[in-house]
């Protein structure tokens, strides 16, 4: 297991190199890294969500943290990367339909990691159900999805600048964790580890998926806020970067005012 990670982090590295080369940025390679890093910290995530590894997995540090949370940790943000790879590339044109269509595909795209995962035995959960009959591992990608989606439009910002700004992602890239795993998630995880009643945890599973979904609707909306109209998608605003590009050149072109 430990190999082919390691085997599969070393192509989504280079493959980053590459496109960022393309794309004269280092954005793709702070993100990758960065998000393989913060892999080191997943115990505190464990411990919240209930979530167990199989003694049988090399472990960097005694039995809390697995070596694939660092060497799998380019998951996280492997379908923002390629999302916004293939925007910046004018591959596609997405309006708002196609974003919505956009997050289901990643949350389907976790819910399949976590899916397997448990499948196989690499990670298991102390409530695979929990108290609505949500799956755990439905709740773990939604909140996989929200962080996904927020890093989209976090790109957006840090494309196309001076390589000492693209710094200011890594950063951003701990706090969206934070923000995610143990802001939006508290309300199930607070309900379910300090009272044993089910009507309780409910109300926490609920609280938690309502502001997973908001949020997901204020990324949405601030994605539609940098889009342009065109007549390609019958009236609906998309994504064009050519625009975007064009505009950041524009700006660092022009001189300062005396």
């Amino acid at each position: 297991m430990e190999i082919i990670l390691f085997l599969l982090a070393a192509i989504v590295l280079t493959l980053c190199v590459l496109v960022g080369l393309s794309a004269r940025s280092p954005l793709f390679v702070y993100v990758a890294i960065t998000a393989m890093v913060s892999g080191l910290f997943s115990p505190l995530w464990h411990w919240l969500y209930g979530i167990v590894y199989a003694s049988e997995l090399v472990y960097i540090v005694g039995h809390t943290l697995p070596l694939v949370a660092f060497l799998g940790g380019w998951v996280m943000v492997f379908p923002t990367i390629l999302i916004f790879a293939i925007l910046r590339r004018h591959l596609v044109e997405i309006g708002y339909v196609g974003i919505w269509g956009m997050i289901g595909g990643i949350f389907l795209f976790f819910w399949g990691i976590e899916g397997l995962g448990a499948q196989f035995g690499i990670w298991s959960y102390d409530n695979e159900i929990t108290a609505l009959g949500i799956p755990t591992t439905f709740f773990m990608a939604l909140l996989h999805t929200l962080f996904a989606i927020i890093l989209l439009r976090m790109m957006f910002e840090y494309w196309r600048v001076a390589v000492v700004t693209t710094l200011q992602i890594i950063p951003i890239l701990f706090g969206l964790q934070i923000l995610c795993y143990a802001v939006i998630g508290a309300p199930y995880y607070a309900m379910s580890m300090l009272t044993g009643d089910s009507g309780l945890t409910s109300f926490g599973m609920m609280s938690s998926v309502i502001l997973a979904l908001w949020g997901i609707h204020i990324t949405i909306t601030s994605l539609l806020h940098i889009q342009f109209p065109t007549g390609n998608t019958i009236g609906m605003p998309i994504i064009d970067f050519a625009v975007i590009e064009e505009l950041s050149h524009h700006e660092q072109q022009t001189p300062p005012n005396e």
